[in-house]
Protein backbone atom coordinates (compact mmCIF):
# COMPACT_ATOMS: atom_id res chain seq x y z
CA UNK A 1 0.00 0.00 0.00
CA UNK A 2 0.97 3.65 0.09
CA UNK A 3 0.38 4.27 3.78
CA UNK A 4 3.08 6.47 5.20
CA UNK A 5 3.43 8.33 1.93
CA UNK A 6 2.91 11.97 1.27
CA UNK A 7 2.07 14.38 -1.49
CA UNK A 8 4.00 17.61 -1.97
CA UNK A 9 2.56 20.62 -3.76
CA UNK A 10 3.97 24.12 -4.33
CA UNK A 11 2.02 26.82 -2.51
CA UNK A 12 1.41 28.80 -5.72
CA UNK A 13 -0.15 25.76 -7.44
CA UNK A 14 -2.34 25.00 -4.46
CA UNK A 15 -3.57 28.59 -4.53
CA UNK A 16 -4.51 28.23 -8.21
CA UNK A 17 -6.40 25.03 -7.42
CA UNK A 18 -8.19 26.83 -4.56
CA UNK A 19 -9.21 29.58 -7.01
CA UNK A 20 -10.74 26.93 -9.28
CA UNK A 21 -12.71 25.37 -6.40
CA UNK A 22 -13.94 28.74 -5.14
CA UNK A 23 -14.93 29.91 -8.62
CA UNK A 24 -16.93 26.70 -9.13
CA UNK A 25 -18.83 27.03 -5.85
CA UNK A 26 -21.60 26.03 -5.07
CA UNK A 27 -20.85 23.20 -7.51
CA UNK A 28 -18.15 20.58 -7.27
CA UNK A 29 -15.19 20.92 -9.57
CA UNK A 30 -12.48 18.47 -10.38
CA UNK A 31 -9.10 18.29 -12.02
CA UNK A 32 -5.98 16.22 -12.55
CA UNK A 33 -2.79 16.49 -10.53
CA UNK A 34 0.29 16.05 -12.70
CA UNK A 35 3.80 15.40 -11.46
CA UNK A 36 6.24 12.74 -10.34
CA UNK A 37 6.32 9.69 -8.09
CA UNK A 38 9.57 8.83 -6.35
CA UNK A 39 10.92 5.38 -5.44
CA UNK A 40 9.08 5.52 -2.11
CA UNK A 41 5.83 6.32 -3.97
CA UNK A 42 5.69 9.88 -2.68
CA UNK A 43 3.95 12.24 -5.07
CA UNK A 44 5.14 15.70 -6.07
CA UNK A 45 2.69 17.90 -7.99
CA UNK A 46 4.25 20.03 -10.74
CA UNK A 47 1.13 21.24 -12.50
CA UNK A 48 -2.58 20.54 -12.78
CA UNK A 49 -5.31 20.49 -15.38
CA UNK A 50 -8.89 21.58 -14.74
CA UNK A 51 -11.52 19.12 -15.92
CA UNK A 52 -15.20 19.43 -16.68
CA UNK A 53 -17.66 18.04 -14.19
CA UNK A 54 -20.12 16.24 -16.45
CA UNK A 55 -22.58 15.63 -13.64
CA UNK A 56 -25.15 18.41 -14.08
CA UNK A 57 -27.99 16.85 -12.07
CA UNK A 58 -25.97 16.53 -8.88
CA UNK A 59 -23.15 18.95 -9.51
CA UNK A 60 -23.39 20.14 -5.93
CA UNK A 61 -22.31 16.82 -4.46
CA UNK A 62 -20.98 14.66 -7.27
CA UNK A 63 -18.32 14.91 -9.89
CA UNK A 64 -17.99 12.91 -13.09
CA UNK A 65 -14.71 13.78 -14.70
CA UNK A 66 -14.86 14.24 -18.45
CA UNK A 67 -12.94 11.27 -19.90
CA UNK A 68 -11.85 13.47 -22.79
CA UNK A 69 -10.07 15.77 -20.35
CA UNK A 70 -8.28 12.76 -18.89
CA UNK A 71 -7.29 11.50 -22.33
CA UNK A 72 -6.03 14.94 -23.33
CA UNK A 73 -3.84 15.13 -20.22
CA UNK A 74 -2.51 11.61 -20.76
CA UNK A 75 -1.56 12.53 -24.33
CA UNK A 76 -0.10 15.86 -23.30
CA UNK A 77 2.29 14.30 -20.80
CA UNK A 78 2.95 10.89 -22.38
CA UNK A 79 6.44 11.87 -23.59
CA UNK A 80 7.31 13.98 -20.54
CA UNK A 81 8.77 12.82 -17.22
CA UNK A 82 5.51 13.86 -15.59
CA UNK A 83 2.42 11.77 -15.18
CA UNK A 84 -1.10 11.99 -13.80
CA UNK A 85 -0.57 11.24 -10.11
CA UNK A 86 -3.92 12.14 -8.67
CA UNK A 87 -7.23 13.92 -8.79
CA UNK A 88 -8.52 16.90 -6.89
CA UNK A 89 -12.15 17.79 -6.35
CA UNK A 90 -14.12 20.11 -4.15
CA UNK A 91 -16.72 19.40 -1.50
CA UNK A 92 -19.01 22.45 -1.37
CA UNK A 93 -20.15 23.03 2.24
CA UNK A 94 -19.01 19.55 3.17
CA UNK A 95 -15.82 18.49 5.02
CA UNK A 96 -12.81 17.35 3.02
CA UNK A 97 -13.22 13.72 4.03
CA UNK A 98 -13.59 11.12 1.31
CA UNK A 99 -17.19 10.05 0.80
CA UNK A 100 -18.38 6.52 0.08
CA UNK A 101 -18.83 7.51 -3.57
CA UNK A 102 -15.24 8.78 -3.64
CA UNK A 103 -14.07 5.48 -2.14
CA UNK A 104 -16.11 3.33 -4.53
CA UNK A 105 -14.69 5.08 -7.58
CA UNK A 106 -11.10 5.46 -6.49
CA UNK A 107 -8.09 4.00 -8.25
CA UNK A 108 -5.09 2.74 -6.32
CA UNK A 109 -1.83 4.72 -6.37
CA UNK A 110 -3.58 8.02 -7.03
CA UNK A 111 -3.63 10.81 -4.49
CA UNK A 112 -7.14 12.20 -4.03
CA UNK A 113 -7.00 15.79 -2.82
CA UNK A 114 -10.37 16.91 -1.50
CA UNK A 115 -10.98 20.59 -0.85
CA UNK A 116 -13.73 21.74 1.47
CA UNK A 117 -15.22 24.99 0.18
CA UNK A 118 -17.33 26.54 2.93
CA UNK A 119 -19.70 29.31 1.76
CA UNK A 120 -17.44 29.99 -1.24
CA UNK A 121 -14.09 30.00 0.60
CA UNK A 122 -11.65 27.14 1.01
CA UNK A 123 -11.79 25.84 4.59
CA UNK A 124 -9.43 22.88 4.36
CA UNK A 125 -7.75 20.40 2.05
CA UNK A 126 -6.79 16.80 2.68
CA UNK A 127 -5.25 14.10 0.55
CA UNK A 128 -6.44 10.49 0.56
CA UNK A 129 -5.04 7.25 -0.81
CA UNK A 130 -7.02 4.08 -1.41
CA UNK A 131 -5.97 0.92 0.35
CA UNK A 132 -7.06 -1.53 -2.31
CA UNK A 133 -7.32 -4.66 -0.18
CA UNK A 134 -9.37 -2.91 2.51
CA UNK A 135 -11.29 -0.78 0.01
CA UNK A 136 -10.90 2.25 2.22
CA UNK A 137 -9.14 5.59 2.16
CA UNK A 138 -6.28 6.64 4.38
CA UNK A 139 -5.26 10.24 4.75
CA UNK A 140 -1.76 11.10 3.55
CA UNK A 141 0.14 14.21 4.60
CA UNK A 142 -0.28 17.11 2.19
CA UNK A 143 2.99 19.03 2.31
CA UNK A 144 2.85 22.55 0.92
CA UNK A 145 6.20 23.74 -0.41
CA UNK A 146 6.72 27.42 0.20
CA UNK A 147 9.10 27.87 -2.78
CA UNK A 148 10.97 30.55 -0.83
CA UNK A 149 8.75 33.33 -2.10
CA UNK A 150 9.98 35.57 0.72
CA UNK A 151 13.45 35.66 -0.86
CA UNK A 152 12.21 36.96 -4.18
CA UNK A 153 10.07 39.87 -3.11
Amino acid sequence: GREGNMIRIPASLLREIYVHTEASYPNECCGLLVGTTDAKKNHTVHTFRKCKNLNQERARDRYDMDPMDMLRAEREFESSPWDIIGIYHSHPDHPSRASQTDTDRAWPDYSYVIIWVQKGTVASAQSWVLNESEKKFYEEPLVVDDEGEGDRK
